[in-house]
């Protein structure tokens, strides 16, 4: 645990109470010769109190305005021969359900990936979500809990709205060329990518897509979310009626899948696909140890503790 300042310059303020002490001191000094020249008592400790006070005001804003931090680091293992990337299907297809209480095919992706996620271990895991284009949202990354964050609230349907919103199918598997020609992937080492979604696509890919990640040597796992009977529902408990489920989406799975010369697996079959990823990343070749810093701020608790000496000030200035 180390103590540090973020702008230690600015714990200067708390000389600004010297001028107000100095003149408060003078004033107590004619308040004390009028009391002795009227033979009156003084208050006991009044003074003495009162420059406390001030003082512990000073020192504790001072400090607080400094903005010290608590540090603590971490040391977690991390490969350095491996990256993965979990791309996320958030077409509006993906809030479909068996009913209303039943999680939806977006839910029940986000639990496989956490879950997966964590089965993983040292594997730098990245997100990104797609729907007829890719957002890179966590580049590889082995903190999970920023992993976590992400998954939960930074990614959801239709954020953000898909260009084919006024089309039945939103989704274009086709479009994770992109994570190819976009350099998702930083440095030599194994690639894997693996796509989360209902299968439902107005497009498969083509050959840019497979000489794409062919060249930069990247692996895929696609897992599809989809059952029959699903549908979306509105708000009020009625059906959308413009959707409609595409029983064709297990082929179209498969057809991606074949196309980039991955693997396509169903919902049910999340610990095949979990050891199929492992089987990709390999046997850790390379292992370094990233540091990570958490930080605690303690400047609120002292400006709090300011009060204190503060309010003191007030309640002796009322009862005078």
């Amino acid at each position: 645990m180390h103590l540090s300042f973020l702008t230690p310059l600015a714990g200067l303020v708390a000389f600004a109470v010297i001028l107000p002490l100095v003149a408060f001191t003078r004033t107590e000094r004619r308040v004390e010769q009028a009391r002795s020249l009227l033979r009156l008592v003084s208050p006991p400790s009044s003074r003495r109190i009162t420059i406390a006070a001030l003082v512990a005001i000073a020192a504790l804003v001072g400090v607080g305005a400094a903005q010290p931090v608590l540090e603590k680091r971490i040391e977690r293992p991390a490969r350095t021969d491996a990256q993965v990337f979990f791309v996320m299907d958030t077409s509006r297809s993906m809030l479909a359900t068996k009913a209303p209480s039943k999680p939806d095919r977006f839910e029940r992706a986000r639990t496989a990936a956490l879950r997966m996620r964590a089965d993983l271990g040292d594997a730098p895991v990245g997100v990104a979500s797609f729907s007829d284009r890719v957002l890179p949202h966590l580049f590889p990354s082995t903190n999970e809990k920023s992993f976590d964050g992400v998954l939960k609230y930074s990614i959801g349907i239709e954020r953000p709205p898909s260009d084919s919103l006024n089309n039945r199918v939103a989704t274009n598997l086709g479009s994770l060329e992109a994570v190819a020609s976009g350099n998702f992937f930083q440095g030599p080492g194994r690639r894997l990518l693996v796509v989360f979604t209902d299968g439902e696509t107005s497009n498969v890919g083509g050959a840019a897509l497979k000489r794409g990640f062919a060249q930069d040597h990247i692996k895929v796992i696609l897992v599809r979310f989809w059952a029959d009977g699903e549908r979306i529902f509105r708000p009020d408990g009625g059906l959308e009626r413009r959707y409609v489920p595409d029983p064709g989406s297990a082929s179209s799975a498969q057809e991606f899948a074949k196309l980039v010369g991955g693997q396509a697996f169903d919902e049910n079959q999340i610990q095949s696909a979990t050891a199929a990823a492992k089987t990709v990343l390999g046997n850790k070749e390379a292992v370094r140890t990233v540091e990570a810093i958490k930080i605690r701020p303690l400047s609120p608790f002292l400006f709090l503790a300011a009060l204190m000496p503060l309010s003191l000030l007030v309640w002796r200035r009322n009862l005078a």
